[in-house]
């Protein structure tokens, strides 16, 4: 018993690599904490996840921890951790009651179920696993952005060669195409656009996988007092990093209530260029919703947001980065001139340099290991729509 003389919360443990984080981790961070208890979350070793899943971890331990840490739905955040969990780190190291787990086998490096023991000892409960989101899907793309032309020279075929990077994009186009007619029925619009793609040298659209029901489960709630200082903050937050992460955080700090407007895809698109976004409006918006510092998003907000659309939302302070993805952008505009003429801007230091173009650098330095580890990747994921 606690010293109010309540039984105390039960600690439930749950463990993932967790790289480019998307929707999909958070949904399994909010399903197990629907369990009920503290939410203890393992991130595991970049020698751990190199050594089990051949391939080397985008973000490092490090960063991918200090997401996760970012989490609403998360208590504790334990780094450096083992790929297959024993009852006996359970019990003595994470110090947990039970593993939440989603509903597809991990295997480990052994060849064996990663949550064996705990599961003959009764405790281990699943979590549905989040259909249509996946680390994988979100490599494919930034593989497709490096086969563009305009990032050719993080990809030369001096090292890697025009065959790999073709390699990898049919077996992601199969991934996509086979997920879509299993599980997303799309009448045949994604075979058109991939046929745009191959004639237009087009990378196309992010495909949206996320209904209403679940975007609703990822919204805080929090009440707005009448006399809160708003804080507003916009851009894309595509593939989700420590730098938007600790740019929100501090932005947060400055006031109240928080709100992130996101642009649309169209959007990106227009500023940055093709193959930008790399994902969808919708995913983004999971994603920023699920940590601590949000309290709102707006879908689809202004690029250049007007005098009428700040003062209703009540924004007393728009903050911007000092560190952005602005080399990328096609235009150079000043997005925030008008809240520079209602004196209500201030620039702040986020505390990381790491931007878009460093995550594709990030995977051009591994595509080799990318390319030959994908295909059983991908044929793992297919088999959980069958």
């Amino acid at each position: 018993m606690t010293a109010d003389g309540e039984a105390p919360k039960k600690r439930i443990y749950v463990d993932g690599v967790f790289d480019l984080l998307h929707w999909g981790h958070l949904n399994a961070l909010r399903q197990s904490q629907e369990l009920g208890g503290s939410i203890i979350v393992g991130v595991v070793s970049d020698d751990e996840a190199r050594n089990t899943k051949g391939i080397a971890p985008i973000y490092t331990a490090s960063e991918r921890a200090e997401l996760i840490r970012g989490c609403r739905w998360v208590d504790e955040v334990i780094v450096d951790t083992p790929y297959e969990v024993s009852l006996d780190f359970l019990t003595n190291v994470a110090k947990c009651d039970m593993v939440a787990h989603g509903d597809d086998v991990a295997i480990g490096s052994s060849g064996k179920d990663c949550y064996e023991e705990v599961k003959n000892a009764g405790k281990l409960v699943h979590f549905r696993r989040s259909r249509g989101s996946s680390t994988s899907t979100t490599l494919g793309r930034l593989v497709e952005a490096l086969t563009s032309e305009r990032f050719s020279h993080l990809s030369s075929t001096e090292r890697h060669g025009h065959d790999a990077l073709s390699q990898f994009r049919r077996l992601v186009e199969q991934n996509e195409a086979q997920m879509s007619r299993e599980q997303f029925s799309d009448d045949g619009l994604q075979a058109i656009e991939m046929r745009q793609q191959k004639n237009k040298m087009h990378v196309m659209f992010p495909r949206c996988r996320t209904s209403a029901t679940l975007f609703a489960k990822f919204i805080p709630n929090t009440p707005k007092l009448p006399n809160a200082k708003v804080i507003y903050v916009d851009g894309s937050f595509d593939v989700f990093h420590v730098g938007h992460l600790r740019f929100l955080e501090r932005a947060k700090a400055l006031g109240d209530y928080l709100i992130v407007g996101l642009y649309d895809d169209q959007t990106v698109r227009t500023i940055k260029g093709n193959p930008f976004p790399v994902t969808h409006l919708m995913d983004r918006a999971l994603t920023v919703l699920a940590m601590k510092c949000t309290d709102d998003v707006i879908l689809g907000a202004p690029f250049i947001p007007s005098k009428n659309y700040l003062e209703n939302l009540g924004v007393s302070l728009v903050v911007t980065g000092n560190y952005s993805d602005l080399p990328l952008m096609t235009g150079g505009f000043d997005t925030h001139s008008v809240a520079r003429e209602m004196s209500i801007v201030q620039k702040i230091e986020s505390g990381c340099t790491l931007t878009s173009a460093d995550i594709l650098q990030r995977v051009s330095s591994r595509l080799d290991q990318i390319t030959s580890n994908v295909e059983q990747r991908c044929k793992r994921e297919k088999a959980l729509y069958h």
